[in-house]
């Protein structure tokens, strides 16, 4: 099995960090909220 390149880490890792930031946009995030708070779902349920 061969291992990775500098290269294919870098990528790696810029998609990784590129992913996490993204998650972070309310557009993801913000409507699955207030739905769920108008719907009064707790918190262990969503």
């Amino acid at each position: 099995m061969e291992s990775f390149s500098a290269e294919d880490l870098s990528t790696i890792g810029g998609i990784a960090t590129v992913s996490l930031l993204h998650s972070f946009i309310p557009t993801h995030w913000l409507p699955f909220s207030i739905v769920g708070r108008a719907q009064k779902w707790r918190r262990n349920s969503a």
